[in-house]
Order: structure tokens, then sequence, then C-alpha cells
């Protein structure tokens, strides 16, 4: 079995200069506790639009793991006054939960109307991809990809 890594990356400039990253995280868990922890919350109806961009399905289910902690799946860090996201590269399994963050910390906190990220995949036999998300808050992702063998079709 070949075997891969995947890394994402977002970056966004917030609305507000002062934000803190302690405004971030205590959003984030608030989501996490209004969305995620709730079966009432009608979540293919919130992300469907982004199904393109992340797999919603896949960052829920991370997120209620018993032993869950963000900073095994992704560091958040503000520098130069922007909000940073960095996935964790983690061996055959893609970043949907860092894309989730990206999009939740950003539809709060950014400023714009779209958030950019990237998603690098390297396999085992060399080859890879470079996904280029553009989500914008109406619901329209646009995705570009770029594959390490120009033959390959991604």
């Amino acid at each position: 079995m070949s075997y891969c890594f995947t890394q994402v990356y977002a970056i966004f400039e917030p609305v507000d200069p002062s934000l803190t990253l302690d405004n971030l995280l205590s959003h984030l868990q608030q989501v996490i506790a209004s969305e995620v922890h709730q079966v009432g919350f009608d979540v293919a109806g919130a992300y469907a639009p982004f199904a393109d961009a992340f797999d919603f399905d896949v960052a829920f289910e991370t997120l209620l793991e018993d032993d869950f902690q963000l900073a095994d799946h992704c560091k958040v860090t503000l520098q130069s006054g922007s909000v940073v996201l960095e996935g964790a590269s983690v061996e055959n399994t893609d970043d949907q939960l860092t894309r989730w963050v990206a999009w939740v910390l950003f539809r709060e906190f950014g400023s714009g109307h779209s958030l950019s990220f990237s998603t690098e995949t390297e396999w085992g036999d060399g080859t890879g991809s470079r996904y280029f998300y553009e989500v914008h808050r109406d619901g329209t992702v646009r995705t570009k990809v770029f594959c390490s063998e120009p033959s390959e079709v991604c």
C-alpha cells in the first residue's frame, strides 16, 4: 500500500487588527459546541456548498474523537497581523479538519469575500498534487489542481 502525506496552509487578514489568539480559539470552541456537538444541527445544510473545499463529515468525526486535541491536527497563529493555519502533515489522512477550521475562523473574523488556501499531497512514489481553493462567503468554491506528473490526471 502506498502512503501519502497531506499538508494544508491558509492565511487571511482579520477585520479587527486587535484580534487575539484567545479570541480565535474561544470562537472555535463555541462553534464546535454549537455545531459539532449538537445532534440537531443541520451540518449538510450549512456546509454542503463547501463540499469541494472540505469534507465536513470527516472534519466533524475528527472533532468528536474522545482524545481530540486541535494541536494534533493544525496550528493556528497570528503572524504580522494575519491569521495563519497550518495543518499537521499526517500520513494517510487528508487535512479536512484544518480546512474546516480555516473556514470557520474566516467567516467570523476574516476580511474580504473569499478565503484562499492550499493543500499539498505527496505520495510515496514521488508524485504529488497541490490544490488551491478559493472559498467564497456565498458558498461558491473555485479549485485549481496541479500534479507533479504532467501526464497524470488529478
